[in-house]
């Protein structure tokens, strides 16, 4: 299916292109006032000028110029009469028409791409808001001010946030433009403080709506999966009411209370078990919310329209590493670091699932000393006692599991079904925590309470209670877990090289800098419950080889394998398969084919891939040159500590015959 098709089968038939370049007159800001041109100005403005000005702007006779260089209407004033009075005003505006014209020469670009798409295209300056309500995608520029800076900024985001919020859902896509190279380090604050779905936002800089077609690059990426973006978009929408009313409800309960009540909790219940009444109302609340929130209709029919998803169309993200899965998964494995400051028992010590650390380097000797514990550099503590044991320092003595602290890299991953709290943020830094079940000690309650009173040891974080008991029970029973969350996949960076075939039958290596970003190997299981391994790299390293591939003369590909190349440059099929995760399933150290669903009976391949190839460069074997479209050689990190591909044959996730794969078909 072309772009264009696509796009009219997911009904985005509406864009509307958004920038301060298309709005007819200049505000103050615009010019600036700071721009040196005022104080020319100031010295050349005659009388005769100030009556044309009044004559447009009476508020400006008795204002002084300090006072109406930020004034918007005097500046729109003076744009009317550049004309005439050029030798005076031209200069004052020349900045700010130049600035335009570039831009404009741009947006004519951006323009022209989305019109050949088949869109039905509308511009408009800062009053956009009722041209946001018909439209199904929007190109925004990121400052509104010819300025660009912080306040240009927030100007773009506060009318956007405003315009969609007029709108309604459902909400359009939304590409981010700028001819700013700080595009990419605003793209996720713009995102988050107008609230936006990563699945339905891109970025572009102006400079590549220039020639290539990275726009309907990303255009296409928004496109292919807008039903589930939004799905999500519904479920979201309908957590945000949700929370409000399920909040209002849990409160009223709350407001019933009364003294006497909490007394007879006190007395009945809590004495006896040794709990606070503040923390335990806070656990009460958590509970009394959660009921609540299953009680929202919307939340309920949204999350039964996302059942229907399938992680079989989005194996994992186009992007190397997911920072915002791991803040998320972090959240229900831990409670809120605040939430320590309640204590979960009478004792007010610990509670099951404190972790334990020391307070720095140098009290790690000191603590074992306290404790009787050996601990080395960067070991953390568990409590595994359960909390009915230690209410009211009802246990004699309490048992803690060790565990290493590691730093958090994809290089750190480890596999196999071992112990493990998969992120946790301590003392600002996100990492992740390797427990030994076979590494275990107790100690009483007077040498703990030495170490956390002389504050050599402090309770740094608190697992809730699914992953603390997960661990126990792989530390009493080794059972595994029952119906707990499941733990987030393996994964372990690569280095990737991508080849062309030239004319003499070697390998031509494309030269992309986005590559050295490298790439991840995600390992999981796939329907069936078999071992499955997907490759992913980054949208700019693809990319990259796209435009690499664009400037390559077809007279300069081996004759075998023209036809592979002109698939791979022309259709989207590969570069599908990259965002979706490339299938690595029997891949080893040979070049293995690509399948092509979309080639006809001519090309069943389009490319090949390889993994630790010895010799990636040596001349392909005849028969294979008509599948390399492009050659994918995927190569182990060189450092000794990071996983390679024999760790996860040794682990069992990649199948032990996939060393030697008879004949290999990849990426289906």
């Amino acid at each position: 299916m072309s772009l264009p098709e696509l796009l009219q089968a997911r009904g985005v038939r509406r864009a509307l292109i958004v920038d301060d370049a298309y709005d007819e007159t200049p505000r103050a800001q615009d010019i600036g006032v700071s721009n040196p041109q005022w104080a020319i100005f100031g010295d050349d403005w005659t009388d005769a000028v100030r009556e044309q000005v009044v004559a447009l702007y009476a508020d400006a006779r008795d204002r002084r110029l300090d006072d109406l260089v930020g004034d918007d209407l005097f500046v729109a004033a003076l744009w009317s009469l550049s004309d005439q009075f050029p030798d005076l005003l031209v200069p004052l505006f020349e900045a700010y028409r130049g600035g335009r014209a570039a831009d404009e020469r741009y947006l004519d670009q951006a323009k022209g791409k989305l019109e050949a798409l088949g869109l039905e295209v509308r511009t408009a300056g800062r009053r956009f808001q009722d041209a946001a309500g018909e439209a199904d995608l929007i190109l925004i520029d990121l400052f509104m001010g010819h300025g660009q800076g912080d306040n240009d900024v927030e100007a773009s985001k506060a009318l956007l946030r405003e315009a969609l919020a007029a709108k309604g859902p459902p909400a359009p896509l939304v590409i981010l433009m700028s001819r700013s190279n700080r595009l990419e380090t605003k793209r996720d604050e713009f995102r988050d403080d107008v609230g936006l779905l990563d699945s339905g936002f891109r970025i572009v800089r102006k400079a590549d709506l220039e020639g290539g077609d990275l726009l309907e690059r990303q255009i296409e990426r928004l496109a292919e999966h807008l039903a589930d973006t939004r799905k999500l978009a519904d479920f979201v929408g309908a957590l945000a009411a949700g929370i409000d009313n399920a909040a209002q409800r849990t409160l009223t309960h709350f407001r019933r209370l009364r003294l006497s009540d909490l007394g007879q909790i006190q007395s009945l219940l809590l004495d006896v078990e040794g709990e606070p009444t503040g923390s335990y109302l806070v656990d009460v609340f958590d509970r009394v919310l959660a009921h609540e929130l299953e009680a929202e209709e919307g939340i309920i029919n949204a999350a039964k329209e996302l059942n229907a998803f399938s992680a079989a169309s989005y194996p994992p993200p186009h992007v190397a590493g997911s920072p915002d899965l791991q803040n998320l998964v972090l959240r229900t494995l831990t409670q809120n670091v605040r939430r320590l400051g309640l204590p979960g028992s009478t004792g007010g010590l610990v509670t099951f699932g404190d972790i334990l650390f020391p307070r720095d380097a140098a009290a790690d000797e000191a603590v074992s000393r306290t404790l009787l514990v050996d601990l080395t550099a960067d070991q953390v503590l568990l409590v595994m006692t359960p909390i009915c044991d230690l209410q009211r320092d009802g246990a004699p003595r309490i048992l803690l599991m060790v565990g290493d602290l590691r730093p958090f890299g994809l290089k750190d991953w480890t596999y196999g079904s071992d112990a493990r709290t998969a992120v946790i943020e301590i003392d600002g830094q996100l990492r992740w925590i390797k427990w030994n079940p076979k590494h275990v000690d107790t100690v009483s309650w007077d040498q703990l309470r030495q170490a956390l009173d002389s504050d050599e040891l402090r309770i740094v974080a608190r697992l809730r209670e699914a992953h603390a008991l997960e661990l126990q029970q792989k530390l009493l029973s080794g059972l595994g877990r029952v119906g707990l969350l499941a733990p987030m996949p393996a994964t372990f960076p690569v280095d990737i090289d991508v080849f062309v075939v030239g004319e003499g039958g070697q390998p031509q290596r494309l030269e992309v800098g986005a590559l050295n970003e490298g790439a991840v190997c995600f390992v999981g299981r796939d329907d069936r419950g078999k071992p499955a391994l997907r490759l992913v790299m980054t949208e700019g390293a693809w990319d990259g080889v796209e435009e690499r591939l664009a400037a390559i003369e077809r007279a300069d590909v081996h004759q075998s394998a023209r036809a592979a190349f002109d698939h791979v440059r022309s259709k989207p099929e590969l570069r599908q398969k990259i965002a979706r995760g490339l299938s690595l399933d029997g891949v080893g150290a040979k070049w293995s084919g690509i399948t092509c669903k979309t080639g006809g009976q001519g090309l069943p391949h389009m490319a090949l891939v390889g993994w630790n190839l010895a010799d990636a460069d040596q001349a392909l074997a005849r028969g294979n040159l008509s599948k390399a479209g492009v050659i994918i050689h995927i190569r182990d990190k060189p450092e000794a500590d990071a996983p390679h591909r024999a760790d996860a044959i040794r682990e069992g996730l990649i199948p032990s015959d996939a060393i030697d794969p008879p004949a290999p078909e990849a990426g289906g």
